[in-house]
């Protein structure tokens, strides 16, 4: 697996909080991965692949990891390729479990997609920021009819990440629908950073399994610990301005 992870010159997050976050593939014991790192600074860390470049991109500097996996594409050898932002600790039974999912919704349809939910720590407990859920009838009869399991539609897609499968992005990029540059062909989730992130997911359906836990990761910045439902509603809102049902 690849895993392309990007630290802006605009970033909050600090160094040792990147290193933590790197640091969690370190433990990977089962998934062979390779880690390349895009920062505007030159960071000397075992096993990681630094790319730089300048500090005055700004925020369209969040689609650069984009634009090397489509020039490296034919050059790359890995089963699934993930984007992550440079602030989430992603254990590898997420991974795993979040492949075995993927795999196992896509016999449904090629359009069905699974990925991961952001949690914070708040008063000893996990908060999921990304839930809100919403568990859209259509897709659950297409599933259920065949499994009788239960999935969720988060009703934010955006968890600061994508992982695809190799044939996931190579029919993307050859159906011109893996953007490199934000509205490259029109597409926009929220943001420029949400849609560097998250605009993949306009072209599925992204579905999670019942125990969403299995596919956790933790949000290490903590951005919205301590906000009320409501306000948190309003942070994370997705473009229609509707979360959940």
């Amino acid at each position: 697996m690849l895993v392309n992870n990007y630290q802006g010159n605009n970033s909050s997050n600090t160094d040792a909080a990147l290193q933590r976050v790197l640091n969690a593939f370190s433990n990977y014991v089962r998934l062979d991965v390779d880690v390349v790192l895009f920062s505007t600074s030159d960071y000397q860390i075992e096993n990681i692949v630094n790319v730089i470049f300048p500090t005055d991109l700004s925020y369209a500097f969040a689609y650069k990891p984009r634009q090397w996996l489509v020039e490296n594409f034919y050059c790359l050898s890995h089963d699934y390729m993930m984007y992550m932002e440079n602030d989430l600790i992603i254990p590898e039974s997420s991974v795993l479990n979040c492949i075995e999912h993927m795999e196992y919704v896509s016999r449904f349809s090629e359009k069905f997609i699974s990925g991961f939910i952001r949690f914070e720590p708040k008063n000893g407990h996990k908060e999921y920021i990304d839930m809100l859920p919403c568990v859209r009838p259509t897709v659950e009869k297409v599933l259920r009819a065949e499994s009788g399991e239960k999935y969720w539609i988060p009703g934010n897609l955006h968890s600061g990440n994508f992982l695809l499968s190799r044939k996931q992005l190579d029919r993307m990029i050859t159906s011109r629908k893996f953007q490199t540059f934000h509205k490259q062909y029109g597409r926009e989730y929220y943001g420029i950073l949400e849609s560097a992130a998250s605009d993949v997911y306009l072209e599925f359906v992204k579905v999670l399994p019942e125990n969403f836990t299995a596919v956790e990761i933790e949000h290490v910045s903590n951005k919205y610990n301590g906000l009320t439902h409501a306000e948190l509603s309003r942070e994370i809102a997705s473009p229609t301005g509707k979360i959940g049902c």
